[in-house]
């Protein structure tokens, strides 16, 4: 009876081993993929704030640089710290930058 008892666990500890590199692999490229996702949010959504800014003139928190023949670059630079989903102690910095280009320099 007692062979027949260990028998059935046999393995258990090599699946074990076999899992857990797994999981944390897929921990990993999850934690990856939804920091990457943020950015690209994130960026987005600096790009149109900036882009409703070139066409309605309003004030924000930008930098201009005048273009040679009228015009201007604005540059919209946004810096956050992100959590992640496996936390090693540390926050994640992201930064992004929008660009859009106003054609009135008179705005």
């Amino acid at each position: 009876m007692r062979k027949l008892l260990l028998a059935q666990h046999r393995g258990s500890v090599e699946s074990l081993l076999t899992i857990l590199p797994q999981v944390f692999v897929f921990l990993v490229m999850f934690q990856l993929i939804f920091m990457q996702f943020n950015v690209m949010r994130s960026t987005s959504l600096n790009q149109g704030e900036l882009a409703t800014t070139a066409i309605t003139g309003s004030s924000a928190n930008y930098q201009r640089y005048p273009l040679i023949g009228g015009g201007a670059v604005l540059l919209l630079e946004d810096e956050q710290e992100v959590k992640k989903f496996i936390d090693f102690g540390n926050l994640a910095r992201k930064k992004t930058v929008a660009i859009a280009v106003d054609e009135d320099a008179s705005n």
